[in-house]
């Protein structure tokens, strides 16, 4: 069975119109199921739903006083977050030894840095640092740091290398810990035992080596957490960063892993895996242990591509020669003209050069500007290995205000002979193609989950496939067992999915309209439900298939799936009026947030079914953290008779996993 799948679809109407920069058509998308049955929906775009807040750069000091024993000093807190790129407008909070929260800031909006005062002189040492914000490519990103002693100035840098180290003492995933800190008051301690933290930074180190290398970084010298010079820009420890994934999840049987792996390889590609458990149990050793082995792969170290990370110093220069267009009003024309933009561009997921320009133009129009670019992977096709020509590059597009409003997506190469060194010259595809894994839930308007066997929970990949304009074509989705999934046109700006060979899809709104129950084809086997499963699509105008690949494994544990939840629901239940007002609806889920701070809402929308068509609204969602927002009313025709009422929530990891929620009631 398949998941409808709505998808932001900006490129061409932000030509026409300026002043809507985000302009909603649905997309479809194609869920094939692990097990069970049932429907879903969903919607592609960025994370987040509220803008973030501003705050001011500063330069951290670099004094060397002690905190008072008597507490007539009260400390600042102070160091940069990033994952390459900085997080920008992020949250960070501070838990100390007795697992209390002493204090909270955010990230400047410009650099990632940050500094703030504890709300306690003599903070119980040592310190759990958590930082909650979205990366440059509009992902969710939780990472933590440490501080082990009282000694100041008070400095944790935060990134993914430091979530590293701090995972291996904690033994689990730190986010789970910071969660509930104060059941976690052992694990906690560990992190101001100097030698434990000081042997998994140097796991972390030797895994890392050849990477540190290529950016000459000198690993006896390097510090994850107490580097007051540490900085996002593209240079030392922040370019080995921008050439890794480094993240923590879950092995197929539960436990908590540590995985590394060159973010040039494909995408879903794993070199180094750590056991948690393990690493704790090793660190912890009064003798003999060694950390090392708690890693469980086959590699002992990531790969490096030299060739990109020489080079990466200078791809900043790629996003201020932007900047410096955009900031003087620059038109299309001039953005056409313009070295950064190069005259072979070759179309990125449908966009043109001349799209592009126009986006770039718009952006100029509205007194836009781009963050810092994040590199992302390769986009070579294929991916070959220790080379890439292509680098797939994101930045975040803020307002005057600092606030997020959308996310910019490209490719870049190398040039010796132009200035920028570093010019934009897109992927070559033209149309965007993802697969995403996904879990789904069926609750009533009262937050009470269904209990029929069609709506039970399930799971499954999403295939998503958005059109460009004037584009038609069906397309066959290839998976990895071998089987294949036919997709449409269906009359709108996505492919549905075919359910006979001879019948054309047709959209509804409803999940059934679109599913295959003819097809063979009706359980994925475990081929193509693993983390980096290969999905191939021919596309438009070129018989060349595309590949994709699965980011993470399909949820397994659909009883305990984080489905997205609204807040309140079960004491005062949605009403269908609430649905169908002409005000529109109010939705949160701050509680739900709080809990599951690695993932966001990306997608809002309610539903009106009939016989045969359909009404539905789409909450515009940019890709700010948020917990609120306001879906607008659905302009319901005469003479429509509804048979059910429809919310949808959707939410999306770091690891590009995906949840969605479906609350829905009959008249």
């Amino acid at each position: 069975m398949h998941l409808i799948q709505l998808y932001w679809k900006t490129q061409r109407q932000m030509q026409t119109h300026a002043n809507l920069i985000w302009k909603l058509i649905p997309l479809v998308a194609g869920l094939v199921f692990l097990g069970g049955c049932g429907g879903g929906g969903s919607a592609g775009g960025d994370v987040g739903s509220t803008a973030s807040t501003s705050s001011s750069t500063f330069t951290s000091t670099t004094t060397t006083t002690t905190l008072s024993p008597t507490g007539s000093t009260t400390p600042s807190l102070t160091g940069v977050a990033a994952t390459g790129a900085p997080l920008l407008g992020a949250v960070i909070r501070v838990v100390d030894a007795t697992g209390a929260i002493v204090g909270s800031g955010t990230t400047s909006t410009t650099d990632g840095a940050y500094r703030f005062a504890l709300d306690t002189s003599a903070p119980k040492m040592p310190l759990l640092i958590q930082v909650v914000g979205i990366d440059a490519a509009g992902n969710p990103v939780t990472l933590h740091s440490l501080v082990k002693t009282s000694a100041v100035p008070l400095i944790a840098n935060i990134t993914p290398a430091s979530n590293a180290v701090v995972a291996q003492v904690l033994g689990a995933d730190p986010k789970t810990v910071f969660l509930k800190a104060d059941g976690n008051l052992g694990s906690i301690a560990l992190l101001g035992d100097a030698a434990i933290v000081t042997n998994a930074s140097e796991l972390v180190k030797t895994i890392i080596k050849t990477n540190l290398t290529d950016s000459k970084v000198d690993a006896k010298t390097l510090d994850f957490f107490q580097d007051a010079n540490f900085a996002a820009n593209k240079a030392g420890l922040d370019a080995v960063l921008e050439g890794l994934r480094i993240h923590v999840s879950r092995d197929a049987g539960g436990k908590d892993v540590l995985q590394f792996s060159n973010k040039f390889n494909s995408p879903g590609s794993t070199e180094v895996t750590i056991d948690l458990a393990m690493a704790k149990t090793e660190l912890t050793k009064t003798t003999g242990g060694s950390v090392a082995k708690a890693i469980t792969s086959t590699l002992k170290a990531t790969t490096s591509l030299t060739a990109v990370l020489t080079n990466l110093g200078v791809i900043d220069n790629l996003n201020i020669a932007l900047n410096k267009l955009i900031a003087q009003g620059a038109t299309a024309t001039d953005f056409l003209a313009a070295p950064s933009l190069s005259s072979t561009y070759g179309s990125h997921n449908g966009r043109t050069r001349a799209d592009l320009a126009d986006k770039l133009a718009v952006y100029a129009a509205n007194n836009y500007q781009l963050s810092k670019m994040q590199v992302t992977g390769c986009a070579d096709n294929p991916v070959v290995a220790k080379a890439c020509v292509k680098v797939t590059i994101s930045a975040l597009v803020t307002n005057s205000a600092g606030q997020k409003v959308e996310v910019f997506s490209d490719a870049v190469t190398y040039s010796k002979t132009t200035t920028p060194n570093w010019v934009l010259v897109g992927n070559g595809y033209t149309s965007d193609f993802a697969v995403y894994p996904v879990a789904y839930a069926t609750y009533g308007l009262n937050g009470a989950l269904s209990t029929t066997l069609a709506a039970k929970p399930s799971a499954g990949v999403q295939v998503v496939i958005s059109l460009a304009a004037g584009d038609t074509a069906s397309r066959t989705v290839q998976i990895p067992s071998g089987y294949s999934i036919p997709m449409a046109y269906c009359n709108l700006g996505y492919l549905c999915v075919k359910s006979s060979p001879t019948d054309d899809p047709v959209a509804t709104g409803e999940l059934l309209d679109t599913l295959p129950l003819k097809l063979s084809l009706g359980i994925i086997g475990n081929l193509d439900s693993i983390t980096g499963a290969k999905y191939l699509a021919s596309l438009a105008g070129s018989n060349v298939l595309i590949p994709v690949y699965l980011p993470a494994e399909v949820p397994a544990d659909l009883s305990n799936a984080p489905y997205p939840m609204l807040d309140g629901i079960t004491s005062k239940p949605v009403a269908i009026s609430d649905i169908s007002s002409s005000s529109g609806l109010n939705l949160s889920w701050a509680n739900w947030a709080a809990a599951n701070p690695n993932l966001k809402v990306f997608m809002a929308r309610t539903l009106i079914s009939s016989k045969g068509s359909y009404v539905y609204s789409d909450a515009l969602i940019p890709p700010a953290p948020g917990t609120a927002i306001k879906v607008p009313a659905i302009s319901i025709p005469g003479g429509f008779l509804p048979v059910s009422y429809q919310i949808w929530l959707g939410a999306q990891d770091n690891l590009g996993r995906r949840y969605y929620s479906k609350f829905t009631s009959k008249p």
